[in-house]
């Protein structure tokens, strides 16, 4: 699966997956209305690494179904 990032050649494909996987369930969590805070509490990473992930003004949250 080709990826965007060029910062860091992962020469490793299963920790590629793992990173996308975790990329995607990030963006789902941040969608979902979770805090980019509570998501790096949970990553034990600083809030700033999420929020350079993902610009929280660019995601649209889902919308309420009833």
């Amino acid at each position: 699966m080709a990826t965007k990032r060029t910062d860091k050649a992962i020469s490793d494909p299963i920790q590629a997956e793992l990173d996308s996987i975790k990329r995607l369930l990030m963006l789902f969590l941040i969608k979902a209305g979770a805090l980019q805070g509570e998501i790096a509490m949970a990553l034990d990473v600083d809030p700033s690494v999420v929020s350079r992930m993902f610009s929280a003004r660019k995601v649209k949250k889902f919308e309420n179904v009833k």
